[in-house]
């Protein structure tokens, strides 16, 4: 960038690091026996919402325990830094090696960080199809369906349009009645790349699909405008902390949180039911050991890694891992850590002959363009530094990645599967997490015939760059505490491909990028395949290719969620409708890890959504 504005960069960094500074001093205050009403153990996305809306109410006091610290960088600010991952505030466990794509092992995303993946993620704040979230009510989860959580979805959000003479420009649409004035600011970039056009013409020649007015009305397959999570009103990046945090800090004095803290176990009374009575936890400050308790619930909002494995450390989880462990069994609960499902992501790449200019290559390839921009962004906050991710994305359902009789012919061979020989061993020992697969594997092969919910997706910048997520896998991984050292981070299998049908249906998202990439309109680009490339033309020829290059596939897009399921314990669930962990009084889970079927969209949104409804649920316990 430009000497001007690297300078202003500098100043930038230096007076948010300030201010960062004097926030972590202020947190690090020790709680040793300590008593709140609530304990919420994370302080990211839904950790911060459950806190804010619980301390509404005076008479309640909370602590918040977090294990990262406060960032006020660049990266966490600046909406531009959404094109990579900061990984200075994660944790990245490696996974565990992936018998199906040459035992190689992927990084694991966990956000350590005070607002925890909305400091970090791409951005995307779309929601699911109807369908989507009516598959978890169909689970025996009552309330929980589409109707259920839109009041939620609702209340967490606040859209600003474009400028009209932006809509005017790019036919943008979407529906103002989806969104509430709630703390999370949405926004369709004012800023696009030329070379939408050329996209969106792409997307109008595409078969089959549909052009709805918003991608948040739950509507499913369909070509959108989605927005991000931009403040408008700054141009910056909006977060749980600073959506939920922040503008509450200073006036709630029951609202407590602590970072740098990390909880290890959790303590229980044991009477006649075992009960949650408060955190363990350690300081990175000092090395300290302190406990702190809860008068009325322990609430985890670890995320759907680090949630599971504090439950199993603290003796509830699979019986015969505990043990093995050394860990003391308090609740023999086989679906802590199970039902693992992420979006594993084919990525095609595309060299552009002809593109336009400005293009999203333009900042790292032209440096006059850099200075520019970065100029732009500090004296009006407009241009691309303004605007994160793409905001034009496809969906497409099983029928439209294949076809309607193909879609119908997966469903079918799905539902005649042995399920056993492609979930993990505990499934052929349990018979309840069995029966919870097969009720969900019922919902996606219903959902496979349908045009309600999405197969996938191409989520597009008018660069080169094509992914695909897998938005409903059949795969199931798992998350278990690491045997010799329970304590250390846990052991993520996300086992991509353990299923045959995924492997298939992964090449036939190929097949379908492709077939997108060939239409008439995009030709203007000049478009040439670079990854897989076109030498790679069978279907084994393209899976090897897949299985064999982790730029070309990834086990993950950060989606982590299912291990401590929301369905009944009949099937396998590990928390109600209520979202109350089974068999143990006075703990709840709130954060992704209750999502019983991966909505077919990223999860920011979906996870505020969850977090308003519990907060709501915990409320009225009293």
């Amino acid at each position: 960038m430009g000497s001007r504005s690297h300078s202003s960069l500098i100043l930038l960094s230096c007076a948010l690091a300030i201010g960062s500074a004097a926030a972590t001093n202020s947190h690090h205050h020790a709680v040793d026996d300590s008593t709140f009403d609530y304990v919420v153990v994370g302080g990211g996305t839904s950790g911060l919402v459950v806190a804010n809306r619980l301390t509404e109410n005076r008479r309640n006091s909370v602590l918040v325990i977090e294990r990262g610290y406060f960032d006020d960088k660049p990266e966490a600010i600046i909406p531009w830094y959404a094109n990579a991952v900061d990984t200075s505030v994660l944790l990245s466990p490696r996974s565990a090696p992936n018998p199906k794509l040459n035992n190689a092992t992927r990084n694991v995303t966990v956000a350590a960080v005070v607002g925890g993946a909305t400091v970090v993620n791409g951005m995307g704040c779309d929601r699911g199809s109807k369908a989507d979230y009516d598959a978890w009510e169909e689970l025996g989860n009552p309330g929980w369906g589409w109707d259920g959580l839109l009041p939620y979805f609702k209340k967490s959000t606040n859209f600003t349009p474009p400028n009209p003479d932006v809509v005017e420009r790019w036919n943008m649409t979407w529906d103002a009645s989806a969104y509430g004035k709630g703390p999370v600011q949405v926004h369709i970039s004012n800023f696009q790349y030329p070379d939408i056009d050329v996209i969106w013409e792409g997307f109008r020649q595409q078969p089959g699909v549909t052009f709805p007015p918003g991608a948040s009305s739950g509507f499913g397959p369909g070509a959108y405008w989605t927005p991000n999570t931009v403040d408008a009103r700054d141009m910056t990046r909006s977060t749980a902390r600073s959506a939920y945090y922040d503008p509450v800090n200073k006036t709630r004095t029951n609202l407590r949180l602590v970072i740098g803290q990390t909880a290890t176990k959790l303590l229980f009374d044991r009477g006649k039911r075992l009960r949650a009575r408060g955190v363990r936890i350690v300081s990175s400050v000092d090395g300290k050991a302190r406990n702190v308790y809860a008068r009325k619930e322990v609430i985890l909002a670890a995320g759907a890694v680090m949630t599971p494995h504090l439950l199993q450390v603290s003796g509830i989880g699979p019986a015969a891992v505990l043990k093995a462990a050394g860990v003391k069994v308090e609740k023999d609960l086989p679906s802590v850590g199970a039902n693992f499902q992420d979006h594993a992501t084919v990525v095609l790449w595309f060299n552009l002959s002809t593109p336009s200019f400005p293009n999203p290559d333009s900042i790292s390839n032209n440096a006059t363009y850099n200075a520019t921009v970065w100029e732009e962004y500090f004296t009006n906050k407009t241009g691309p530094i303004a605007a994160a991710n793409s905001n034009s994305i496809i969906y497409y359902s099983l029928s439209q990645v294949l076809s309607s009789s193909a879609a119908a012919s997966v469903a079918s061979r799905l539902l005649a599967q042995d399920a056993r020989q492609y979930l993990p061993s505990i499934y052929s020992t349990n018979s309840a997490l069995l029966r919870g697969f097969k009720a969900q594997r019922a919902i996606l092969a219903q959902r496979f015939k349908t045009n309600t919910s999405s197969y996938t997706t191409q989520p597009l910048r008018g660069n080169g760059q094509s992914p695909s997520p897998l938005l409903k896998p059949l795969s199931r991984g798992s998350v278990t505490l690491n045997l010799t050292h329970p304590e250390s981070l846990p052991v993520v299998q996300y086992n991509t491909f353990m299923n045959p049908i995924d492997e298939e249906l992964a090449v036939a998202v190929v097949r379908r990028s492709r077939q997108y990439w060939a239409s008439p309109a995009l030709q203007k680009l000049g478009p040439t395949e670079r990854q897989p490339g076109v030498q790679y033309q069978t279907d084994k020829e393209i899976l090897d290719y897949l299985k064999a290059n982790p730029l070309a596939l990834f086990a993950s897009l950060a989606h982590p969620s299912g291990t401590c399921a929301m369905m009944p314990e009949k099937l396998g669930g590990c928390v109600g409708s209520d979202l109350r962990v089974y068999g143990v009084k006075g703990l709840s889970v709130v954060d992704a890890s209750v999502i019983p079927l991966i909505s077919g969209t990223s999860l920011q949104a979906t996870v505020y959504a969850i977090a308003e409804k519990a907060a709501d649920i915990i409320r009225a316990r009293g």
